[in-house]
């Protein structure tokens, strides 16, 4: 059953008139006919009753006609709230981000956003790459903010900057004062890592078996800034993106040597999410903040 069924059906009621209803939809008196006809074939009942070119209703097209008014109504009142909810300056919108990114990047960008679009409603959402694309692919998540993983037929993942990756230790490490710390050199050193379904560390994961070797784990956690804050406590190191933003005491960060260690940061969303104004206008208010961050020379980011 079509759209446009009830729409036809709901018009020929008022008028009870073929000629005058096809006008009015301006369609062909023939394709009105027929619409009808199908609409009726699909009811099983008919809902007029034809006596030479007079149509009237019949008891059957009379409930209908209530059955269709209802439709319709619940249809206005979707469309208007659906209007609504996707307005380009006052709907609702769910952003999903990395743990990694949120004291990083997020909270930063929500100051700017909420002052910009001050009737925005936001519903933010902390998870893993993995589980993010999927609340994507689900439709549980508008827009995302994430590292490249796995997209599906159905998203769409949009590069925002590349972040280096750091060798980071505790500032009474004896390697702190180095420049550049190569990986071979911490193979006898205690880690502390992001557990394994995190796309982090799987990058850190192929790092040490590019060296072949496999290291002592102290600790494996959920959250970057938990890692730092273990980090400054003297329990281990780790390999971790620049942590901007982030006050913790007694840390260092310091590049690696003769291996080039990055995560791509993007955007994903539905594929046709351009079709919705609030998720274009925020796709693009996203992408013109990470823009201005490429364009400090304090940020580590290509």
């Amino acid at each position: 059953m079509d759209w446009h069924h009830f729409e036809y059906f709901k018009q020929l009621a008022k008028s009870e008139n073929m000629s005058e209803t096809a006008k009015t939809l301006n369609v062909s008196q023939s394709a009105l006919s027929r619409s009808i006809k199908n609409l009726e074939k699909e009811l099983g009942v008919p809902l007029f009753n034809r006596i030479g070119r007079t149509i009237k209703l019949n008891k059957y097209g009379t409930e209908f006609l209530q059955t269709t008014n209802n439709i319709m109504s619940e249809m206005e009142i979707y469309r208007s709230n659906i209007i609504n909810s996707t307005h380009a300056y006052h709907g609702k919108l769910t952003i999903g981000f990395l743990h990694s990114v949120g004291v990083t990047y997020i909270s930063e960008f929500l100051k700017s956003f909420k002052i910009k679009f001050p009737d925005i409603q936001l519903k933010l959402v902390q998870n893993n790459a993995k589980n993010l694309l999927k609340m994507v692919d689900d439709g549980e998540a508008d827009i995302v903010i994430t590292t490249v993983s796995e997209i599906t037929q159905n998203t769409q993942f949009e590069p925002l900057l590349k972040e280096a990756l750091y060798v980071t230790l505790n500032e009474t490490h004896p390697l702190a004062q180095r420049t550049e710390i190569s990986i071979k050199e911490l193979i006898d050193e205690k880690f502390i890592l992001l557990k394994q379904d995190y796309v982090l560390r799987e990058q850190v994961d192929e790092i040490f078996k590019a060296y072949e070797f496999s290291p002592e784990i102290n600790f494996e956690g959920d959250e970057t800034i938990t890692i730092a804050a273990f980090i400054s406590s003297g329990l281990g190191i780790s390999i971790l993106p620049h942590l901007r933003n982030i006050e913790i005491a007694n840390l260092k960060q310091i590049p690696i040597k003769n291996y080039v260690a990055n995560r791509t940061i993007g955007i994903c969303y539905k594929s046709k999410s351009n079709m919705v104004p609030i998720i274009n206008k925020t796709r693009e208010s996203i992408v013109e903040y990470f823009e201005n961050l490429k364009s400090k020379p304090s940020l580590e980011v290509e």
